[in-house]
């Protein structure tokens, strides 16, 4: 069984609050967003981290990006079990915790 893993809430690129409080969410989504945004040495406590989808863009073989996130999303703890990139450019992830 997949666990359920929180975060504080986002959105945009604020966290939510009410009453004064920030709000717990399902926080996996979030996750491989960041994780495939953001480029290695973006975080200072484990620089090696993320993929960097964005240097991808001009790549001949884009299943390098295909690649790239498998091995990051692993290695975060959750189990892939498919990552397809469609016709239109988006990729379908189907990876939990």
């Amino acid at each position: 069984m997949a666990r359920q893993m929180t975060d504080y809430a986002q959105d945009a690129d604020e966290l939510v609050t009410s009453n004064g409080d920030f709000i717990l969410t399902e926080s996996t989504q979030q996750h491989q967003q960041d994780l495939l945004l953001c480029d290695k040495g973006d975080y200072k406590l484990n620089p090696t981290i993320c993929v960097g989808a964005f240097s991808y863009l001009d790549d001949e073989n884009i299943q390098d990006l295909v690649r790239a996130a498998n091995i990051e999303f692993t290695r975060d703890g959750m189990q892939v079990n498919s990552i397809l990139l469609a016709a239109n450019g988006i990729l379908n992830i189907n990876a939990n915790y």
